[in-house]
């Protein structure tokens, strides 16, 4: 009895297993898995991308039992290794140096007071992006019933109508969340001044017309922002990012970098940029159009700041600096090498546009730069200045050690041209993430910094060290420089941080107010209204300014 029950079980399991594996099933099946897999994992259809290769498998599963397994064992091994193993060999730094190096296009050295303009007191972006999501978030947090409901996305800095702002979106808190507002989606975004605490505008409508962002990551289905592109028909390249941008008009936007591979399977470059409308949804494509020397991004609407990544960029820099000399001198050799020092910012040019800025340091050395770059957020053209200086996290710990008493900690500089010399500018915060005091530090010898309570304070105390020490004036001495004579109309003293400062101004120079120290002169305590004077001072844009020398030629000696 139990032997026929055991011959009958088996007989209806090879009768299951014929069925299960019958040719039009096994199609089926697969067709299932593509749908699924081809819905769910966007994955993209381009032999230069093998992430796909684990879908394949598992594509064909089905068809094992209609093959031979043996065959088909041996047939995926197949292609496992070539794919998994061979290809990426063979696209490896090993074989393809020079093509890793030119990936960022060509580097030019240029003047760093052409790419970087000098400093605008009104547009020194104070606010960094951690400071602002927590002013995003208390502006939130003002409709109770909304923030139960939504998140804030990633803030991203970006030129407004020749304003600098950090925009944040509104995003689904969750898959119910997103069920219960499929058509009114999420109301709008946050705006952040980066120059002023107290700007800050949540933005519901435009031109009249309410915002209902549908269409972003944290949506679901046909809504998620990728897969509304993949549906559309971006299947053949990879995309990068989703960075919430808007116009000078405040519409909402999604940009999202279009890539391939560029050496084998490896290398990513960008060839395009998709823009998708957060509220309706309308896609739009923008190529980037190969040069002879790079890219052009005429084609890119100027109120996108950002095309190229920065982890596509900052490995680019870094393979440039480092195959200088062929793939064998990175193991043995090691000369000339560069590599990006720690950490990236964003900046913005005299042209309006941003830029990648990182420091560029010999390998092994730990506090010490040779110059830093500037890398073109849209198109990718790179410009190298040559500057010995200190490192970020070499400056940050400088401008923390002058403040050590308060136990203060320094966000992340960015680089600013004050009158022409590279500076370091940097915000310093309490324990509780509130900026309490501003900073300036000198590229070239970080020794040199000045601190304040406010901007101008901490610029006034930095351009004072600076003219006083010898560096500072050496830099300077490089540049050209302003003579100016005439009798002084009014002075005064103001005393900061156990220093005097003394102001006054000239009758030959209306409108302009003359700052220096004592430490610069000794005649300066001794001046006095209508004595007759000659300084020397860099030309700036503004109309306070630190002078370099100072004679009274009222005062025989």
């Amino acid at each position: 009895m139990n032997q026929a029950n055991a011959s009958k079980g088996a007989q209806m399991n090879i009768d299951l297993g014929k069925i299960l594996f019958k040719p039009w099933l096994a199609v089926i099946m697969s067709l299932t898995l593509t749908a699924y897999l081809l819905y769910f994992h966007l994955p993209v259809l381009n032999l230069r991308f093998v992430g796909w290769i684990p879908a394949l498998i598992f594509i064909l599963l089905p068809f094992w039992g209609v093959l031979k397994l043996r065959k088909a064992l041996v047939l995926l091994s197949m292609v496992l290794v070539v794919l998994l193993v061979a290809l990426p060999f063979f696209s490896s730094p090993l074989f393809h140096p020079a093509k890793y190096r030119q990936l960022i296009n060509k580097v030019e050295e240029s003047s760093f007071t052409e790419m970087v303009s000098p400093i605008n007191m009104d547009r020194v972006p104070i606010i960094d992006q951690a400071f602002a999501a927590s002013l995003a978030e208390k502006k939130l947090g003002e409709d109770f019933a909304l923030g139960s409901r939504v998140s804030l996305g990633d803030p991203t800095i970006q030129m407004v109508d020749g304003k600098l702002y950090w925009v944040v979106p509104l995003l689904h808190s969750g898959f119910f969340k997103w069920m219960a507002n499929t058509q009114n989606g999420t109301p709008g975004y946050i705006m952040v001044s980066a120059t002023n605490s107290q700007d800050i505008h949540f933005i519901r409508e435009v031109n009249g017309k309410a915002l209902n962002i549908r269409y972003q990551s944290n949506s679901f289905f046909n809504q998620d922002l990728k897969r509304h592109l993949y549906l559309s028909g971006i299947t053949g390249v990879a995309m990068a990012g989703d960075t919430f941008e808007i116009d000078d008009s405040g519409e909402p936007y999604w940009t999202i970098t279009l890539y391939s591979k560029k050496i084998g399977v490896n290398g990513n470059e960008a060839l395009g940029l998709a823009t998708v409308h957060a509220c309706s949804g309308e896609i739009k494509y923008y190529p980037l159009i190969r040069t002879q020397d790079g890219f052009s991004d005429e084609l890119i609407p100027d109120w996108v700041d950002r095309v190229q990544p920065a982890y596509f960029v900052l490995p680019q820099l870094n393979w440039w600096g480092k195959y200088v000399r062929g793939f064998w001198n990175t193991k043995f050799g090691k000369r000339d090498l560069l590599s990006t020092t720690d950490g990236y910012n964003v900046i913005y040019g005299e042209d309006g546009r941003s830029y990648f800025y990182t420091g560029m340091s010999s390998v092994g050395a730990d506090e010490g730069t040779v110059g830093f770059v500037l890398t073109n957020t849209r198109n990718k053209q790179t410009s190298l200045y040559l500057i010995s200086g200190a490192t970020e996290r070499a400056a940050m710990r400088s401008a923390e050690g002058k403040v050590q008493q308060f136990k203060y900690y320094a966000t992340f500089p960015i680089l600013v041209n004050l009158d022409g010399i590279p500076t370091y500018f940097m915000t310093l915060k309490d324990a509780a993430g509130l900026v309490k005091m501003y900073c300036f530090v000198s590229v070239s010898d970080f020794s040199l910094v000045g601190v304040g309570e406010t901007v101008k304070s901490a610029r006034e105390s930095y351009q004072m060290n600076l003219v006083t020490s010898r560096s500072g004036s050496m830099a300077e001495a490089a540049l050209s420089m302003t003579s100016a004579e005439g009798r002084i109309t009014r002075i005064a003293t103001d005393v900061k941080d156990g220093r005097s400062y003394y102001y006054f101004a000239l009758e030959t120079q209306p409108g302009l107010i003359f700052i220096a120290t004592s430490n610069l002169s000794t005649f300066l305590p001794l001046s006095k209204e209508g004595d007759l004077v000659s300084l020397k001072y860099m030309q700036t844009s503004g109309n306070e300014i630190n002078i370099n020398e100072f004679k009274n030629l009222s005062i025989k000696g």
